[in-house]
């Protein structure tokens, strides 16, 4: 699509390189954009990774915390 964007100004006489000024996919700038939102509501998102929370599904919350420093990657 930049690339395409970038013949069709320079056919207009207007300098706009594509790879300097790539346009980043929709889905992550409403991704980013949902986060800044979300963010600014107070909002907390998923503290734990999903093998942390099927760990602690699996020997109870409390175990999981007791796991020392040395243990942890």
């Amino acid at each position: 699509m930049t690339c395409e964007l970038q013949t069709t100004l320079e056919a207009s006489g207007i300098e706009w390189p594509a790879l300097r000024n790539h346009i980043p996919c929709m889905v992550h700038v409403i991704q980013l954009s949902l986060g800044a939102f979300m963010s600014s509501l107070g909002v907390k998102g998923r503290t734990k990774s999903w093998e942390a929370h099927e760990r602690d599904q699996q020997f109870g919350e409390n175990e999981s915390t007791d796991i020392g420093k040395s243990q942890r990657l």
